[in-house]
This record gives C-alpha cells, sequence and structure tokens, in this order.
C-alpha cells in the first residue's frame, strides 16, 4: 500500500475575541489574556448570564466588498474572512494554482440560525418588507464553504461539516485525508459560528449549561478543570487554515506552522447533550490518532483539550486521556482555550487547531485561565493560569461535541528531513531524543506494523 502523502499546515486565518489576525490572536492567548466579557450585542438582563466571547474588532468590508456582504450573515463573514486572511498567510498566488484542483472543507454547527431566528421575528411581526432575498440562502449551512468558494473563485470540492461542536475538527480531518490519499494538493479548511442571539442564549439556559453570573467577576467564568466550574460561556468566531502536500509548499517556499499527521473519530451513541461516562469513545479517538500517526504515549508533548468547563465533560475528557495514555498522562502538559475563549461551538476546534500549529512554532504553552481550585477528579497538569516555555514536537488536540461525536488530531513540527514513512520518521526522532525505550518500541512497530492498521 502506497504511503500517505505528508500534509503541512502553511497559512492561518483567526476572527476571534481575542483579536482577528493571528499574530495577536496569539500574542493574547498566549499572555493569558481572556476574550470573555459582558455582551454587549443584545440584553441580557432576562437571562441569569450576560457573559460571553464577542468578535469585536472585525469589519467584514475589510475582505468583501459591500454588495457580496449584504447577501450574508455573520458567520459566513466570518469565514471568508478567516479564510481569505489564511490564503494570505500562506503566500499562496492562487493564480499560480489550478483552481480547479483547490478544496474546500468548512465546518459549523448552526450556521446561519441567528439569521433564520432574525426573519422569522420579522414575519411573525409582519415587517414583509423587511425580508431579505438572501434569508434562505444566508442561512444554509452549505453557505460558509460556498461563500469561500465564490470568494476565493476555486473550483475544487467544497462541503460543509456539521457534527456539532467537532464540526471543524471533521473539516480538517477530511482535508487531510483528500491530500494525503493523492487526491488534491491544497484545501483550505476551518469553521464558523455566530452563536450569540437572545434564543439562542434562552436555549442554552434552559438546558442549564450556561455558566451563571451570581459569584461575580468576569474572570470567574468559565472554569475548565476547575473545582467549581458550573458551565460554559459562548464565544464566536472563525479561524481557517491553509493544508498543503509537504513537497508542494516546499517547492513554492510557504511557510509550514506544523503537520498533520492523522487523527481519530468516534462516536459514543449515547446522548446530545452529555458524554458517555466511562469516556470509552473519546479515549478511543485518541488511540485512533495515535496509531495514524504512529506515535506512541511517550511521543506527546502536549494536548489540547476541549476542557468545556461543565462538571461532565472535563471530568469524563480527564479520565479518558488517563486511560487512553496510562501513567504518560500524568508527564503531559495539557490546556483549555476555553477560558480564554468561551465556547463558540463549532468555531473552537479552529481556535484549538490555530493555537495548537502556533504552541508548536513558538514551543509555547498557552495557559488554562480561571483555574484557580484542584478539582480531585481531574489531576493532570494543566498548565493553570501562566502559560510555560515548553519542547514540544508532537501535540493532540481533543475535539469532543454535542451529540457524542469525539475527534482527535495529531499535529506535529515540521521536520524537514523526515522521510515519507513513518517508520523512518519514527527512527529519527529516537535517535534525535536518544530514548532507548522509544527505540525497542519502533522495533517492536517494525516487527509488528499490523498493530497500528
Amino acid at each position: 500500500m502506497r504511503a500517505p502523502r505528508r500534509v503541512v499546515m502553511t497559512g492561518l486565518g483567526v476572527i476571534s475575541p481575542l483579536g482577528c489576525d493571528p499574530k495577536t490572536f496569539w500574542h493574547l492567548l498566549s499572555q493569558g489574556m481572556g476574550g470573555v466579557a459582558p455582551i454587549t450585542s443584545f440584553d441580557t438582563s432576562p437571562f441569569s448570564s450576560s457573559l460571553g466571547a464577542e468578535v469585536k474588532d472585525f469589519d467584514p468590508l475589510d475582505f468583501i466588498p459591500r454588495k457580496q456582504a449584504r447577501r450574508m450573515g455573520r458567520v459566513t463573514h466570518f469565514a471568508v474572512g478567516s479564510a481569505m486572511m489564511a490564503v494570505r498567510d500562506a503566500r499562496l498566488n492562487l493564480d499560480l494554482e489550478d483552481r480547479s484542483e483547490i478544496g474546500i472543507c468548512m465546518g459549523t454547527s448552526i450556521a446561519g440560525l441567528k439569521e433564520a431566528l432574525e426573519t422569522h421575528d420579522s414575519i411573525l411581526r409582519k415587517q414583509y418588507q423587511h425580508t431579505s432575498p438572501f434569508a434562505m440562502t444566508s442561512t444554509f449551512p452549505n453557505a460558509v464553504s460556498a461563500e469561500v468558494a465564490i470568494a476565493l473563485n476555486v473550483h475544487g470540492s467544497c462541503e460543509t461539516y456539521s457534527i456539532g461542536c467537532s464540526s471543524t475538527a471533521n473539516a480538517i480531518g477530511r482535508a487531510y485525508e483528500l491530500i494525503a490519499g493523492g487526491h488534491t494538493d491544497v484545501v483550505i479548511a476551518g469553521g464558523a459560528e455566530a452563536p450569540l442571539h437572545p434564543s439562542i442564549f434562552s436555549v442554552m439556559e434552559a438546558a442549564r449549561t450556561l455558566a451563571p453570573d451570581e459569584r461575580g467577576t468576569v474572570r470567574n467564568h468559565p472554569r475548565p478543570f476547575d473545582l467549581n466550574r458550573s458551565g460554559m460561556v459562548l464565544g464566536e468566531g472563525a479561524g481557517c487554515v491553509v493544508l498543503e502536500e509537504f513537497e508542494h509548499a516546499r517547492r513554492r517556499g510557504g511557510p509550514m506552522y506544523a503537520e498533520l499527521e492523522g487523527w481519530g473519530f468516534t462516536c459514543d451513541a449515547y446522548s446530545m447533550a452529555k458524554p458517555l461516562e466511562t469516556g470509552a469513545q473519546q479515549q478511543r479517538a485518541i488511540g485512533q490518532s495515535l496509531s495514524a500517526a504512529h506515535w506512541f504515549p511517550e511521543e506527546v508533548d502536549y494536548i489540547n483539550a476541549c476542557g468545556l468547563g461543565t462538571v461532565d465533560l472535563d471530568a469524563v475528557e480527564t479520565a479518558a486521556i488517563r486511560h487512553a495514555l496510562g501513567s504518560q498522562a500524568y508527564r503531559i502538559p495539557v490546556s483549555s482555550f476555553k477560558g480564554a475563549l468561551g465556547h463558540a461551538f463549532a468555531a473552537s476546534g479552529a481556535f484549538q487547531v490555530i493555537g495548537t500549529a502556533l504552541a508548536l512554532e513558538h514551543q509555547f504553552i498557552p495557559p488554562t485561565l480561571n483555574l484557580t481550585t484542584p478539582d480531585p477528579t481531574c489531576d493532570l497538569d494543566y498548565v493553570a493560569l501562566t502559560g510555560r516555555p515548553a519542547r514540544i514536537r508532537r501535540a493532540l488536540v481533543n475535539s469532543f461535541g454535542f451529540g457524542g461525536k469525539n475527534i482527535v488530531l495529531a499535529l506535529s513540527h515540521v521536520n524537514a528531513v523526515a522521510q515519507q514513512d513513518p517508520l523512518l520518521r519514527m527512527s529519527d526522532w529516537d535517535a534525535i531524543h536518544n530514548q532507548p525505550v522509544g527505540a525497542a518500541m519502533a522495533r517492536s512497530l517494525r516487527a509488528n506494523p499490523v498493530q497500528w492498521k
């Protein structure tokens, strides 16, 4: 069987509560700054929570002509803006590429639900003259990928994935498969979400998933892995990455932030709202990603956790990491971005992937904010409050969504001299680190490669 082609990440675009460019995003994220604050876009007085993570400094007209912007909703503005930013960051000249071969893979969970609700409210008030002719097309989940393709004028596969909060991780995983399998050389992948709306807020509060404000200050919420965590805080935004086949990127001299080496995908088949209490399928997704990447637990240097800030999910995720990685789990730094960025549904996966790619580039782990009181059931190294420098060569990104969709992506620091053969790459890794145990494992892998299928 032909070895899969190497897939590297060459461009980043992000629109977030921590800034609307990768440089600002990374600076604020790594310094432990938070984007959670009282919501300003609507009246929160009827609700027990007033907090959200809003995008403040984004103007769609910086990316999209006014006429085209009018037909799009907020989520699509985010998607197009982040995609164009990623292409620019990759220094990818589309005029020199075969546009018919460039793919688009985007993720969203609720797409243009905000605009759909607003249109519905307008019709109920019989304000028919205010109904937008684009009300339907702008709310389709398909819009987040279609409008990106239109804006970039690319004609390859164009797909939208909607599997809840894991949608973006799924989109990136599918993009990886397209490139690794030889179907194309370039895919723009990412996700977008704009859930900050009174109706969505009301539903989430009714489900008792939002962190209430009764304890006081903004910095107390959300609190991933903290003993006093009480729920999530909604966010919004988008992120896109340019994925390329390694040789294609090398030939054109493109930047390489990270390499995507594999992924895992499982389903709890248990509940739309709660994780499977045993964490068995999350554990299996971690194992699948390690197997696909041909990594051993000892080689994982960092885990970017889902870390939602709810009582159930954080405990289950911790248990899944422990069971999947064994004693090594206690030696791996883990952090969650939710304390800084809230939970932006599908966009959270984009923030996680981009933040982890930048962590690999800068060799620095951003902190888990608001973790002040350790929880005995969440007993890993969560890099609380303050980030730290670290040698990061290989990292896992956990994306666990509503409906029990569990996706784990395996990202690594790009080693330009590595061979395509994963066994040779494993040997190179052992030589670099001079680890006899790792070398023994590599020999075992060569002797029994079937165990990794």
